[in-house]
């Protein structure tokens, strides 16, 4: 049976006896236990309660022994550990992207120390790891070095590791809350957020009414051992269902992943708006529809008539196509959708948002400004930024986007907030000034 000793207060060693070696000498295998003093609410926990998670912390520990699941900690690798929080929490908590990303850092990880003791990643191993990450090249024969947020996110995951290995009493202490992480000055800077400005948002929407000119090659046996290759133009009208995607993303603000998840039962055309409670990703090859990252994702959002009146058109077109294809359809209810019905595939409004800025800067007037090439993402930054523009306040945009704070809103359109002051100062420089001439 296990013995407890209590080496100091608060602290508790648990030590089992493994019976003797060959010259006679017992085994024993130790491990320190720091119980909890408070409750989740914050109340003091009684003596007997402690005196029961240590005694059944003691009985776990002993079990672990006897049945040869127990590896010393002081000889505990980072690889080791790594195996163990993989499938005791991160495989049965986080959510299908988060781990894969997750899965996809623990590897580098281990690549780079993982043959190293849990105990030996200290403040200053961590540190110089860091630095040593900052000069590394992004990618072999790059001159580029990895981006702050890259370096950031990797070492996250690394400070959950051992925020989790500190709440298994396998380390005293984070060694991730003692480091820094830097910018690189020598880094290349980061590129601005980029989205449409408000007479550029019209003009996209504009051109997903204009065909698209699509480039072909056809094939003619000219004689018998010559083939005559010519090219020639086609016209082809962008999908109804695409249009509707472009115009959500703008009016919605929603993520790709979002709106490739909608099902008709999340619109209401009654009242205007959708429901956002799921998103679609891209896992290991697969799609798959899971619930909203964060509970303020979960959302209803206002949609203006414009919007509604797209989608009723494309309801209405995607059920006679229902019938036309008959036993061939293979979907359920979902709105935005493959040939047979079945969810769209998330390159594909990726795919169709550059082909309509290609084909309009390519066929634009001599005199008309080109279209940035943004992301497919900007068109969400492009909704947020124009309504912040028009003076919406914060906190109605920080919920339509679905962010979990204000905090995030605040941080990612600093400089939509920026104009906006600009424009308050001219704004009161026109009434003071106006008023007084």
């Amino acid at each position: 049976m296990a013995t407890i000793e209590e080496r100091s207060p608060g602290h508790y060693r648990i030590t089992v006896n493994c019976g003797y070696d060959l010259k006679g000498k017992k085994i024993r295998r130790t491990t320190t236990f720091i119980p909890e003093t408070v409750t989740a609410k914050g109340h003091p926990k009684t003596a007997n309660t402690i005196k029961k998670e240590v005694e059944a912390f003691a009985a776990a520990f002993e079990n672990k022994i006897r049945t040869g699941n127990y590896t010393n900690i002081k000889k505990m690798t980072f690889e080791q550990y790594s195996e163990k929080y993989l499938e005791e929490y991160a495989i049965p908590s986080l959510a299908p992207k988060t781990l894969q990303e997750t899965k996809r850092t623990v590897k580098l990880f281990n690549a780079d120390f993982g043959y190293m003791t849990l105990e030996a990643l200290n403040p200053l191993f961590l540190q110089e790891y860091i630095n040593n990450m900052q000069k590394a090249p992004k990618a072999s024969n790059s001159p580029n070095t990895l981006s702050y947020g890259t370096i950031k996110r990797r070492m996250a995951v690394l400070s959950a590791m051992l925020s989790q290995a500190v709440r298994w009493n396998l380390v005293q202490y984070n060694a991730m809350e003692r480091v820094q992480i830097s910018k690189n000055k020598s880094a290349q800077p980061q590129e601005k957020q980029r989205y449409f400005n408000q007479e550029q948002a019209i003009t996209f929407l504009n051109a997903l009414d204009n065909p698209l000119i699509y480039q072909y090659c056809r094939a003619k046996t000219a004689s018998e051992n010559t083939i005559q290759i010519t090219e020639y133009q086609a016209k082809h009208k962008l999908q109804l269902q695409l249009k509707l995607f472009f115009y959500l993303s703008m009016f919605s603000g929603c993520r790709r992943g979002e709106l490739i998840a909608l099902q008709w039962s999340d619109i209401d055309f009654q009242n205007s708006t959708i429901s956002i409670t799921k998103s679609s990703c891209r896992v290991d090859g697969q799609l798959i529809t899971k619930t909203t990252k964060t509970s303020g994702s979960i959302r209803t959002i206002a949609l203006p008539q414009v919007v509604m009146d797209l989608a009723k058109q494309w309801k209405a077109e995607q059920a006679r196509y229902r019938l036309l294809i008959g036993s061939k359809w293979a979907g359920s209810n979902y709105v935005f959708i493959q040939w047979n019905g079945l969810q769209m595939g998330l390159e594909t409004p990726y795919n169709a948002f550059h082909r309509v800025i290609d084909n309009y800067n390519k066929n634009r007037k001599k005199n008309d400004p080109e279209l940035p090439k943004i992301p497919l993402h900007g068109l969400r930054h492009t909704s947020a930024t124009l309504l912040i523009a028009k003076g919406t306040d914060i906190k109605t945009v920080s919920e339509r986007l679905g962010h979990s704070s204000t905090s995030t809103t605040l941080n990612i359109y600093a400089h939509a907030l920026e104009e906006l002051d600009r424009t308050a100062a001219d704004t009161l420089q026109n009434i003071f000034f106006t008023s007084a001439m």
